[in-house]
């Protein structure tokens, strides 16, 4: 049976349903140590069932297992390479890159599987990139 995972931004916690809609737990509560949550704004779910999670307040990417497990943090804040402002949006390619909306530093970058900067593209302005 499928679950879809889903962000409480309010309550700053994620939580699993089952594809009839059924509860079926919760993760996270509020802080910025393993397993907290400041804003979480953006979930994806990658091949290996692993959970990147974009937690705008704490300018950091949450990976974790679909249970919940806190499996490692990367970023910070900041505007150097890897590093966050407000990061509002996560996905996963296919080739399993996690590609991150890192929205108040105008840019998306790019990680490896484990959480190591690859590129960036974007900049502030209103040019093309």
């Amino acid at each position: 049976m499928w679950h879809s995972i889903f962000r409480q931004f309010a309550r700053r916690r994620c939580g699993v349903v089952r594809d009839d809609a059924a509860f079926v737990r919760k993760f996270g509560s509020y802080g910025s140590d393993e397993g907290m949550f400041s804003l979480p704004t953006g979930v994806c779910v990658d091949g290996d069932n692993l959970l990147a999670i974009a937690d705008r307040g704490n300018h950091r990417i949450v990976v974790a297992r679909r249970d919940g497990t806190f499996v490692r943090t990367f970023g910070g804040q900041g505007s150097a390479d890897g590093q966050f402002n407000e990061p509002c949006g996560v996905c996963v390619n296919t080739a399993g890159l996690i590609i991150v909306a890192d929205c108040r530093n105008h840019r998306v970058q790019v990680f490896s599987r484990d959480g190591t900067f690859v590129r960036a593209v974007g900049s502030p302005g209103a040019a093309v990139g």
